[in-house]
């Protein structure tokens, strides 16, 4: 008996465990009771937030927070998730962008960031201004700009300085693929390639950046949360321009200029490319970071390189909380955190298991990851097997629906497991891009609908737009952003990026896109964790997580 049961618990998958955990109902259930809940009173964060507000309302003389305004709620059981292999549970609310500390701190860590290739301003500093360029004067000048990356003055007296820890957070190293150039330079101030990643990983890195010396900057947290992300690149320009002036003795209008020019303009490159003014946004916000780039930010494949699935289900996790949670949701429409986009991806087994299938699968159908060919075949068999394997889910599983609890949400299940399983089939983006596209076409001809309005919109035209390199139009997939004309729209934006890491794990590497923004984000030493996103989030939930930039050091004792 013993064994049988063994077996029959065996044969229930993870995410099914999972959910009954949360919903405390059995999935074999096909009725389930409605008003019976305690409305809002069931959520543990509601009803503190309810306490919250009633203070404020004595303290301000204005209405504040009340549930019992708008739409009831409680129809339902308001549901816990437990986040998928952490085996935590955690409430709603606490994986809204606003409340989660450690998101508040991911969306930070990528505004203030910069990487500087400093051969031009080295090239100028000798060839025009006739001065020696050694290891000494550049120890010297990182000595200097770690002083000044801070809000420090280096070469005018009498100025007012910021507080060191306000701003303790920032920082600049160095990096090269010269291990010659390295080992003359303070080890205080190198970001170590051979160290952080894997050998071979890291033979191909310092291949790809050659010998020249590059700077990874991040400016105070403080900064981009006073000054918006816009400020980093002239943030890092200024206070490097202050080092080299105070290390090298440059004066003169003519030279400080020249300098000026090459490290604000020639040099420096962000994480995000600048987007369309209407937007309200600056460069390094979360609508102009190329989806490639987001494959690179994640750093799972270099600390768990054994684990491909892992990391492609972080570069989904983080793209939506990126660009569906933040970009669509917050910055474009405000006000609304949608907390579903950031959990839906990482809760109760249902997304993992899904991935975890569609890779198994990829291996069965072709051989390996990267070796089904190049064709509208390839597109047709990854979208009718994903297509397939999640609509059949849904339609066995009444609690990964409620869980799901729109079209929205099993569209996006669907859409980026299915540009996941085509990338890694193919080693091709598109093939993972078109082959979501196509997944959506048949989930609606089964179901009817997608889930929000203009949702379709999206993928019917991706068929078309996906292929086009109009200048004013598009993009290579991995340089692509979301400000693209007809991405911003309720619509599947994580799907790029999924389709890119599954088509890098196929191809193998050691980046996807570009070699500085996998280096760059390598190594933070103050702030978020990008090789161990799930944990992150989870300490940030758990209100675990302490984040830069707060304003302890000035404000009173509380």
């Amino acid at each position: 008996m013993v064994k049988d049961k063994e077996r029959k618990d065996e044969a229930i998958p993870d995410y099914v465990k999972s959910l009954e955990k949360v919903f405390k109902e059995s999935d074999k259930d096909r009725r389930t009771a409605f008003y019976r809940y305690g409305a809002w009173r069931q959520s543990k964060r509601k009803r503190e937030f309810y306490d919250y507000a009633r203070k404020l309302e004595n303290e301000l003389g204005i209405p504040r927070y009340n549930p019992e305004l708008g739409i009831p709620l409680g129809q339902r059981k308001i549901a816990p998730y437990e986040i998928s292999k952490e085996k935590v549970v955690v409430e709603g609310e606490d994986m809204h962008i606003c409340n989660n500390a450690a998101i508040m701190q991911l969306f930070d860590d990528i505004a203030r960031t910069a990487i500087m290739d400093l051969t031009p301003a080295h090239e100028i500093l000798q060839k025009r201004l006739g001065k020696a360029v050694t290891p000494e004067t550049l120890n010297r000048v990182m000595e200097v700009w770690n002083h000044t990356i801070g809000g420090a003055a280096a070469v005018q007296e009498h100025m007012f300085e910021i507080n060191p820890l306000l701003v303790r957070d920032g920082y600049v190293k160095l990096f090269s693929g010269d291990d010659k150039v390295v080992d003359l330079l303070d080890k205080r101030i190198v970001l170590d390639i051979n160290r952080l990643f894997p050998q071979e990983k890291a033979d191909v890195l310092k291949k790809a950046i050659g010998d020249k010396i590059f700077a990874l900057a991040r400016i105070p947290t403080i900064a981009v949360r006073n000054y918006g992300s816009a400020m980093t690149k002239r943030w890092v320009a200024t206070t490097c321009l202050s080092a080299f002036a105070n290390v090298y003795g440059i004066s003169g209008e003519t030279a400080i200029n020249t300098l000026v020019y090459t490290l604000r303009h020639r040099t420096i490159i962000g994480i995000g490319d600048t987007i369309a003014v209407r937007y309200g946004r600056g460069e390094n916000s979360p609508g102009g970071i190329p989806f490639g780039y987001i494959c690179d930010i994640v750093q799972t494949d270099r600390v768990y390189p054994d684990d491909p699935v892992k990391y492609l289900l972080d570069v989904a996790e983080i793209s939506s909380i990126l660009l569906d949670a933040g970009w669509l949701q917050q910055m474009l429409s405000g006000g609304l955190g949608a907390p579903i986009r950031v959990l839906f991806l990482i809760s109760n087994e249902v997304f993992d298991s899904i991935v975890e299938h569609m890779a198994d699968w990829v291996v069965e159908k072709y051989g390996g990851y990267g070796k089904a060919p190049w064709t509208i075949s390839t597109i047709e068999e990854v979208a009718k097997a994903g297509s397939k394997y999640c609509q059949d889910i849904y339609d066995s599983s009444p609690l990964v629906c409620e869980m799901l609890f729109g079209g929205s949400l099993r569209s996006r299940v669907m859409a980026y497991s299915t540009a996941i399983a085509g990338g890694l089939a193919s080693g091709h983006p598109m093939i993972g891009v078109e082959a979501a596209h196509l997944s959506q076409m048949i989930r609606k001809e089964r179901t009817g609908r997608l889930g929000f309005f203009a949702q379709d919109q999206f993928h019917n035209q991706g068929h078309a737009n996906d292929w086009t390199l109009l200048t004013d139009q598009a993009q290579v997939m991995e340089m692509r952003n979301a400000s693209y004309p007809d991405y911003n729209v309720v619509a599947n934006l994580t799907t790029f990026p999924s389709a890119i890491a599954g088509a890098y794990i196929a191809r193998g590497g050691a980046y996807a896109c570009n070699p500085l923004v996998k280096i760059a984000f390598s190594e933070n030493l103050a702030g978020f964790d990008f090789g161990n996103i799930r944990k992150m989030l989870v300490k940030g939930a758990l209100r675990e997580f302490m984040p830069e930039g707060e304003r302890d050091p000035v404000i009173p004792p509380h």
